[in-house]
């Protein structure tokens, strides 16, 4: 919804008294986006001078008014910067617990850091939600370089067949898919998840020939193979066949 129309709802439960319901029928759209805009109504009024009489902004445009905040904004933006530079999970019950604490130093005690406040501040700096994914972000540039001119000496004289490369995941072996089929209008809602996990490890070479995956454990018999003869199954034997190889 423009702007300008969002106003004009406020205007309409303001002045002329009317219920979400009604507004929402007057406009041709859905009582819940009625009701957010109402909710957000402080905040949208704050960025327009607006003069109801000629129901427009009082110089024909959007303005933003100065509301005294902007040195709690300025540090709060600054800090989130630092933060999520440094790789730090940010939620907006943090921000807002900052915002707070900014606003106690700078002796402004009239500061809420409302949810209207959190809206706007992120509408204002693009601030979305997101995943953090992998470990790529503590891993230096300048790292990933020497190390790629350092495994062509590591790897010299080895024939690719025989360089093979080796990392370790966590196997959630009792977890199941989040997807699954329902019936169409029946709640969708899952159960508590397992979290029983083994660490494997997973090698192949150069060459594309995969290693059967090693499990990692502490135990020399651990209870996942109680009916197993671990000499003379195939990861012993794999174990040994790797050890005759150069493993990066």
């Amino acid at each position: 919804m423009a702007a300008t129309l969002r106003v004009e709802v406020i205007k309409k439960s303001e002045k002329d008294k009317l219920s979400a319901r009604k507004i929402a029928e007057h406009f041709g759209v859905g009582r819940t986006r009625i009701d957010g805009i109402l909710k957000r109504k402080t905040e949208m009024l704050a960025d327009y001078d607006y003069d109801y009489d000629n129901n427009q902004p009082s110089d024909g445009k959007r303005q933003r008014k100065l509301t005294g905040n902007e040195d709690i904004n300025m540090l709060v933006w600054k800090w989130f910067q630092g933060a999520t530079a440094r790789r730090i999970n940010v939620s907006g019950p943090l921000i807002k617990e900052k915002a707070l604490k900014f606003a106690e130093d700078l002796g402004i005690a009239s500061f809420k850091a409302s949810n209207g406040w959190l809206d706007s501040f992120r509408h204002r700096h693009n601030i979305v939600a997101g995943t953090l994914s992998g470990e790529r972000g503590d891993v230096s540039d300048t790292a990933v370089e020497d190390w790629k001119s350092k495994l062509l000496v590591v790897c010299d004289g080895y024939a690719p067949k025989d360089i093979f490369n080796m990392d370790e995941t966590g196997l959630f072996y009792r977890d199941t898919t989040k997807a699954t089929l329902k019936v169409k209008g029946d709640e969708c809602a899952g159960g508590k998840r397992s979290k029983e996990r083994l660490t494997v490890a997973l090698c192949a070479s150069v060459t594309g020939e995969k290693c059967v995956p090693l499990v990692i454990g502490k135990c020399k018999k651990p209870r996942c193979f109680k009916n197993t003869r671990i000499s003379t199954s195939n990861i012993h034997q794999q174990q040994e066949s790797m050890d005759e190889h150069r493993i990066v």
